[in-house]
């Protein structure tokens, strides 16, 4: 069995987050759906596998797509800073109230995922 390294790599997360959503606003339906980031001007470095956290992400928001039933449907990514790294939090109204899921990026090189409430 071949084992995948990870890549992990420093990088400020708040850069990362809105460029994120950026890139993902223009496949979204003009008053349908929106996603939105929630970040600051400060630097916060974390040591991230950047494809990893991308595709936990984009999970979370084929899921909202998937099963939201709220027009229009809000995604919210907010970066918070916290001691040891940075908490990445997702939200959205797709079930008529707002759900969540949090990641937790370490300013050392492991990272862990949390899901419930915000």
């Amino acid at each position: 069995m071949k084992r995948v390294l990870t890549k992990i790599q420093k990088t400020e997360i708040n850069t990362y987050i809105d460029e994120f959503v950026k890139a993902r606003q223009k496949y979204f339906t003009d008053g349908q759906e929106w996603l939105e980031a929630k970040v600051t001007d400060e630097k916060i470095y974390v040591q991230i596998d950047r494809k990893q956290l991308e595709e936990e992400l984009d999970d979370m928001i084929k899921i909202s797509l998937q099963f939201g039933q709220v027009l229009p449907l809000e995604m919210k990514i907010q970066v918070r800073k916290v001691a040891g790294g940075a908490e990445i939090s997702y939200m959205d109204n797709g079930a008529g109230s707002w759900r969540c899921g949090r990641i937790y990026a370490s300013e050392k090189a492991k990272k862990s995922r949390d899901s419930g409430d915000c």
